[in-house]
């Protein structure tokens, strides 16, 4: 019966760990899957940008040399909690001005990123192997496989990324020819090492389109 009885508390004891893991997971997942009209969408995206608001309030203007200057240095990295923590850090410039803040929350392949410089602010939905992305409130366009496809009925391609884990750089297209290149954070082990290197002058819409591959690399979603 003492057998008996010990094998049922174990069995009960499991089953209340799922459960709990479950219901955690649960929360995690809801706000990132929900439509984006959706109050716990709403309330996600208020949540992380009151962190940034919290923590991450002084960085330097961005201005048109600031995306030749950033750099992969991560400073006040930090995660909260477990199941539903909130990931965040500031990316500095080469000259060590934090420039570039995000906050991350979700588990495996869902997740939701906030990112801000001091004019912009980007939104990154990660859904398995898409990546949804927002610029200032805007629909920008959906990363996959590389591609960054433009929001809308047209589709238009408007930037692709060559990744391959054993290159140091990462050549990003527009059109056929390379604009730039994406340092990769994990074979680049300098003090301070570049997050990316320009091979000519961008547009302003060229700029949104780089810092958002930019973003996806850094912060380890590309």
């Amino acid at each position: 019966m003492r057998i008996l009885f010990s094998l049922l508390i174990l069995v009960f004891t499991v089953a209340l760990l799922i459960t709990g893991v479950v219901y955690l997971l649960a929360r995690v997942l809801t706000p990132i899957l929900s439509a984006t009209d959706s109050k716990a969408w709403k309330g996600l995206l208020k949540s992380l940008g009151e962190h940034l608001n919290k923590r991450y309030n002084n960085l330097v203007p961005w201005d048109k040399d600031m995306l030749a200057l950033l750099s992969l240095n991560l400073q006040e990295e930090k995660k909260t909690g477990w199941m539903n923590g909130t990931a965040s850090g500031v990316f500095s410039t080469i000259y060590h001005e934090p420039v570039l803040a995000y906050a991350q929350q979700g588990t495996g392949n869902n997740k939701v990123t906030l990112a801000r410089t001091s004019n912009r602010e980007y939104v990154f939905r990660h859904k398995a192997k898409e990546t949804e992305i927002w610029l200032n409130q805007q629909p920008l366009g959906l990363y996959i496989d590389g591609n960054l496809i433009s929001a809308g009925r047209e589709g238009k391609l408007i930037g692709r990324l060559e990744r391959n884990k054993d290159d140091a750089a990462f050549p990003v297209l527009f059109g056929e020819s390379t604009t730039a290149t994406l340092s990769n954070p994990q074979l680049i082990h300098s003090p301070n090492p570049r997050a990316l290197t320009l091979y000519r002058a961008v547009d302003t819409e060229e700029e949104n389109t780089l810092l958002a591959l930019a973003i996806l690399n850094m912060t380890g979603q590309a």
